[in-house]
């Protein structure tokens, strides 16, 4: 006898169920119980020596190594004004993390000891927790940047319950971490798993003890490639608490599974807030068990969380985004790095949360005044003309009608395929090329990695040599 998986069915429109359900889910009809039967694996018979293989070779391209220092950073330009952009908007960089890691020595340390267990197939779960603003997001982003030191490929998944990803559905958060590893690395051959990225299953409930095996064996797949392991970082679980009642329990299912059974040189990294893992302990204390109360309360206690903001992280912090945004912006700032240090502690000791947020926001924000101020004296005296000579008195003067507007300042002289930068406007410090210009405006093809087409105005270009 086959084996079988209990459901409901609905007579309307034939949505599976789960076992036990009163009504549809989908759209609320009538569902009657029905057995479905699971499919017997039949070992596929070996291929002779003879026969060709059925399937491509896989290309191992092994992945760069990865040998430059942090300071590295500020020798490309276009990577420190996607820093500052970063930064400016409350946002962790994805370049030059480990520059702005400051008094995460001991952190370093603890990530640096989870890779060598993890390159040596041990499997390794982290836990990063802390309130909003004090710097999940920018530890998260450390990880990969040392994932890529250590020739791990990663995925990075934020939790959405609105989108199927998460750990209610596992199978869709699997078809997510194989869309972001082929985002991250174009280079890699995912071909056999493409109908998990393609066609994702509709009852998933096995999925939720079998996504530990599905890793490991994702991983292998990694090392034949020439990666050394899996790096894993899903952000903003505690997205969690706002799951339906009945999703608590898969969610549970699927976490449990992966801290008992996950094997292999994988690193799963987890990060919530404090205060969603509170709520997370109470809600499936309430709808699981109080097992799922007891793991999440040692994750609690063996988590990595960023330190707290202390006066002796100023000055080094504001040195460093100092120098990112001088590197970024091609100039000397005119307020000095001990300056910036001092109005910014007293910004984020005046914050209620998120310390660290808020003193770099508020650095970067003097930064950029600094500069504009800098950018409008030097257009001021761009402006000055000089006087014509006056009039001798025996001459008669013609009569002038006296406009009382200011001269307008002429624009300048841009034509399609001159190279210019954005000095005003949000693209401040991008360059690209024009690509036609009418009317006062034009459209610029920034220099980035994915091509990016904008339309700004003439006075907001400056033409470079």
């Amino acid at each position: 006898m086959k084996p079988q998986i209990r459901a409901s069915v609905c007579e309307k429109c034939n949505r599976v169920n789960a076992w036990g359900a009163l009504y549809c889910e989908g759209c609320g009809g009538k569902v009657r119980p029905i057995g479905i039967e699971l499919p017997t694996w039949v070992q596929p018979p070996e291929p002779s020596p003879t026969n060709e293989p059925t399937s491509p070779p896989v290309e191992r391209v092994p992945p760069p190594e990865v040998k430059h220092e942090p300071q590295d950073i500020l020798n490309d330009r276009s990577a420190c004004i996607r820093i500052i952009t970063a930064l400016k908007s409350g946002r962790a960089p994805r370049e030059g993390v480990r520059y702005l890691s400051v008094g995460l020595d001991g952190a370093i340390q603890r990530l640096q000891w989870a890779f060598e267990r993890a390159s040596h197939g041990e499997a390794q779960i982290l836990w990063a927790i802390g309130d909003y603003g004090e710097g999940k997001s920018h530890l998260l982003r450390l990880i990969t940047s040392l994932a890529e030191e250590h020739r791990f490929a990663w995925a990075y998944v934020v939790h959405d319950k609105d989108q199927y990803i998460g750990l209610h559905k596992p199978a869709w958060l699997f078809r997510q971490i194989l869309w972001s590893l082929q985002w991250e690395h174009p280079s890699l051959s995912l071909w056999r798993y493409h109908k998990e990225m393609t066609s994702p299953p509709l009852y998933d409930r096995w999925w939720r003890y079998e996504l530990p095996n599905k890793l490991a064996e994702l991983t292998d797949w990694l090392k034949g490639q020439g990666w050394q392991g899996l790096v894993v970082c899903l952000d903003e679980v505690e997205n969690c608490c706002q799951l339906h009642w009945k999703q608590h329990r898969p969610a549970w299912e699927t976490l449990s599974q992966l801290c008992r059974q996950l094997n292999g040189s994988v690193l799963l990294c987890v990060s919530l807030t404090s205060g969603g893992l509170e709520t997370l302990k109470f809600l499936w204390r309430w709808h699981v068990s109080e097992e799922a109360e007891i793991l999440l309360s040692n994750a609690d206690s063996n988590s990595i969380t960023m330190p707290r903001w202390s006066t002796s992280y100023a000055l080094p912090l504001a040195e460093q985004i100092w120098r990112i945004h001088a590197a970024a912006f091609e100039w000397r700032p005119t307020v000095s790095a001990e300056e910036i240090a001092m109005k910014a502690s007293e910004q984020a000791e005046a914050a209620q949360s998120g310390r660290w947020r808020t003193f770099v926001q508020t650095a970067v924000s003097i930064l950029e005044r600094e500069h504009q101020k800098k950018y409008q004296q030097v257009g001021i005296a761009s402006q000055v003309v000089t006087q014509p000579p006056k009039p001798s008195i025996t001459a008669p003067m013609p009569s002038m009608l006296v406009s009382l507007s200011p001269p307008k300042s002429p624009l300048p002289n841009i034509q399609p395929g001159d190279r210019v930068e954005i000095v005003r406007t949000a693209f401040r410090g991008f360059r690209g090329i024009v690509e036609w210009v009418k009317g006062g405006m034009a459209e610029i093809v920034l220099d980035e990695r994915t091509q990016m087409r904008v339309r700004l105005p003439l006075d907001a270009l400056k033409k470079l040599r």
